[in-house]
């Protein structure tokens, strides 16, 4: 059993805890003897507000999923905000199988998969469990798909002694349609879904053994940019939802869609929809046309991404603004990061989903005319100027044979991701909020974005043709994915890979615990918070602290914060 030692130095150990809350029941109910007549306690049938669930045992883990928490949003729910799940009378026996993922385009074939009664969570807990600290896990997919069940195994945060809870959410347009006749005209559904899974989590997770004053939410891509939405949330922080905030990779669209902008690009997909589904929307409200579509035809209608809207009743500032406005809940504790070759994985989708050779072999034209879509939807607001920036880029790779993949994976890592997060780190500092810094860095990160059976990038067998190094999602299986898998897709050092991720298990549940990320009993590197100028690289043979000014200086953050323009 875990001895959980807080930075005070009190000891509970969770065996300890249940004792101690036992003894105390007993004696403010008065039971006394008579509380060996009662029946025993089995801790795989749960009690939540919506009736009891039975779990299953998974290698000494309590799993509970497919637990819904919401209501199906189908009919007249959808575009609607979520509302709760409805009660049940008996126990609901729960399986190994995860609930509906919400509806979405696969990544690999293209092929619509998903079902619209997708609204459930999964909760994973040690056997024995009383007020330990929560961690809420918001799956990433760029607001259009994945979900909250499938490769994730949080086993080895469990095992120090914190519960997970995975959750799916609303994607693409069905979660994150603006339009002045749908809900409040803002979209963000799938937004109102995640924060009603964390109140489902406020009121039941005691039962599972948790506490839910002391709740962690940690995504990565679009699963970190939901976490910055909440930190910004009003709604969020009147509901006292989490206490502490991990964003990996979630510091990119920090001025979301402003509202009238949101409202324009729902309007445009209504008028779509009434020209391609005619037969469906004719003589139809937007609303009826919207909510007659089939999830395909949905789908159908939407882009690569989704992005939340800003400026309407859910979220009425942006991130930008409300870091920038300090109207945030600045009793926050925060950890955030990057990885250092976030852009990769976006050069790399593109030659396997348009079946390129390779940006490089296609030459400098085509490379201009990837930097220049790049930044055509800034333009409006801010004049770039483009060749120049693609030519800045081009010089930090030169003599590279992958120069042109390089240079425009580089200009996506520090342009959408790691300045962003930088400086929004400073902000969170600036507000005397307890903030972490990491920077991921190890170039033989596994691959996430396949299954096991298609070969891992950086082996040479597979067609992507320029080095992924520390990409985008790169991070995610060091703390939530089975050693298995890690080491079947990991291309260096296993013992290095079991270190390194040991060090970030223990970092990432310390958090979760007392919002430090530091190993009470000194067993990691310390690590210093922002204010100090120091930062976490996480990288192996072994951890090491690096100055911010590194970071920035790696990542270009002096150039960008004064980009060459075009007056």
């Amino acid at each position: 059993m875990r001895t959980l030692t807080n930075k005070s130095g009190f000891a509970l150990t969770s065996l300890s805890a249940i004792i101690l809350s036992a003894a105390l029941t007993g004696c403010l109910s008065g039971s006394g003897s008579s509380g060996s007549d009662a029946p025993p306690v089995d801790p795989l049938t749960i009690s939540t507000q919506q009736g009891d669930f039975s779990g299953i045992n998974l290698n000494g883990v309590r799993v509970f999923r497919g637990i819904p928490y919401a209501q199906p949003p189908v009919n007249d729910l959808r575009f609607s905000a979520p509302l709760p799940a409805e009660s049940h009378d008996g126990v609901v026996a729960l399986s190994e199988e995860f609930g509906n993922m919400c509806p979405q385009s696969d990544i690999n074939t293209g092929a619509v998969q998903g079902d619209e009664d997708c609204l459930f969570l999964n909760v994973y807990a040690p056997e024995q469990a009383a007020g330990l600290p929560v961690m809420v896990w918001i799956h990433g997919g760029a607001f259009v798909f994945g979900n909250g069940g499938g490769e994730y195994d949080p086993t080895r945060l469990v095992e120090e002694d914190v519960i997970v809870v995975t959750l799916n959410y609303r994607l693409g347009h069905l979660g994150f349609l603006a339009h002045p006749e749908l809900g409040d005209g803002d979209g963000n559904f799938g937004l109102m879904d995640q924060q009603l899974a964390l109140q489902w989590v406020k009121d039941n997770i005691a039962a599972f053994g948790g506490d839910p004053d002391t709740v962690t939410i940690f995504g990565e891509s679009a699963g970190g940019h939901s976490v910055m939405s909440h930190i910004v949330s009003p709604s969020a922080q009147e509901n006292d939802l989490f206490q502490r905030a991990i964003i990996q990779s979630g510091s990119y669209a920090q001025d979301q869609v402003p509202l009238a902008q949101g409202q324009q690009i729902g309007l445009g997909v209504e008028g779509a929809a009434r020209a391609t589904f005619a037969d469906v929307c004719a003589e139809q409200t937007a609303a009826d046309c919207l909510r007659a579509l089939t999830p395909t035809q949905v789908l159908a209608l939407q882009g690569s991404q989704s992005i939340p809207t800003a400026g309407g009743n859910f979220l009425p500032r942006s991130i930008a603004q409300g870091l920038s406005s300090g109207q945030i809940d600045n009793n926050l504790d925060i950890m955030i990061g990057n990885n250092q070759d976030e852009g990769t994985l976006f050069v790399a989708l593109d030659e396997l989903t348009n079946n390129l050779t390779s940006l490089d072999a296609m030459g400098i034209g085509e490379y201009r005319n990837r930097v220049a879509d790049f930044f055509a939807p800034y333009l409006a607001v801010v004049p770039f100027d483009v060749e120049q920036i693609g030519d800045d880029y081009l010089a930090r790779y030169t003599g590279n044979p992958s120069q042109l993949s390089l240079a425009l994976s580089a200009i996506w890592t520090d342009f959408m991701f790691a300045c962003n997060s930088q400086a929004q780190a400073g902000l969170f500092a600036g507000q005397n909020m307890n903030t972490y810094q990491y920077w991921f860095r190890d170039t033989n990160a596994p691959w996430t974005l396949v299954p096991p059976a298609v070969p891992v990038p950086n082996v040479g067998n597979v067609p992507i043709s320029f080095p992924l190094g520390a990409t985008h999602a790169g991070e995610i299986p060091y703390v939530l994915y089975p050693e298995s898998i890690m080491q079947d897709r990991y291309t260096g050092n296993e013992a290095e890979l079991d270190d390194l991720a040991a060090n970030m298990v223990t970092f990432w549940t310390q958090f979760a615990k007392y919002g430090d990320p530091n190993a009470s009993d000194g067993a990691t590197l310390e690590w210093p918070q922002v204010s100090s100028g120091e930062i976490m690289q996480l990288d192996t043979p072994q951890l090491e602290t690096v100055s911010a000014s590194e970071f920035a200086g790696y990542h270009y953050c002096g150039y960008w914060a004064n980009p060459p323009l075009t007056l």
